[in-house]
């Protein structure tokens, strides 16, 4: 009797001890205040859309988009796309996880979460986006989409969204769930309370994310990723 209790309490001290020495789930987080982040652990990522490679500007407790010195209106009438600049994160990620940043635009649109399988090249050797999907937040919701290459060339589809209202000049934390279960890819999106998702088996399993600003002046505070 006696051995067979301090058998079990020898197989419970086991386990425990194995538990304590498991890594924790595997995670990455910096603000971007001055002076607070690594820009090395950053690479600047154009669209193939336009031929420019855009570039973020540092503030006392952000980053935002290099804009021209012009109001809001005029500046998403005549130069929406002359403002795209896009930061991806040189670490990949496998499986499950959360990727969350703290984020405002002014006027109307639209910061996003960038999540990418991979992370090609132009003609002349800058780094480029291929497929990969945008989590954008703008005054009229969230849209999810799914940017395709085929070709040579991309394309492009709404894949999911939300209607609702989000206020400009405002910070919003956008939080964006990637979960990899046995009955598929679920994609979850929560921002101030409001959530939405949906299926989509084509979500990459090991995947770059990042940060777009673009069409208006945007502004990043923080970036994270919990591994699930």
């Amino acid at each position: 009797m006696m051995n067979c209790l301090a058998e079990k309490l020898c197989c419970a001290l086991l386990c425990l001890c194995t538990a304590a020495c498991l890594p924790a789930a595997d995670a990455y987080f910096t603000t971007f205040a001055r002076g607070k982040w690594d820009p090395v652990m950053w690479v600047p990522v154009k669209s193939p859309r336009f031929s420019y490679l855009g570039e973020m500007v540092q503030l006392d407790d952000h980053i935002m988009n290099r804009t021209p010195e012009l109001s809001d209106d005029e500046i998403f009438r005549k130069h929406a796309a002359d403002v795209y600049s896009c930061l991806m994160l040189k670490r990949k990620f496998t499986g499950s996880a959360v990727i969350s940043a703290t984020m405002s635009f002014d006027h109307r649109m639209a910061p996003l979460i960038v999540i990418a399988p991979q992370i090609g090249k132009s003609a002349d050797g800058r780094a480029e986006h291929r497929e990969h999907y945008e989590v954008v937040l703008f005054d009229e919701g969230i849209n999810v989409w799914r940017h395709l290459w085929k070709d040579g060339r991309p394309s492009w589809y709404k894949a999911a969204f939300l209607k609702t209202k989000f206020e400009p000049k405002k910070r919003h934390c956008l939080e964006v769930r990637l979960s990899c279960t046995k009955n598929g890819r679920i994609l979850t999106v929560n921002c101030d309370g409001k959530t939405f998702g949906y299926r989509d088996d084509h979500l990459p399993e090991s995947y770059y994310v990042g940060i777009t600003a673009c069409e208006g002046r945007n502004r990043f505070y923080d970036f994270s990723v919990t591994e699930k």
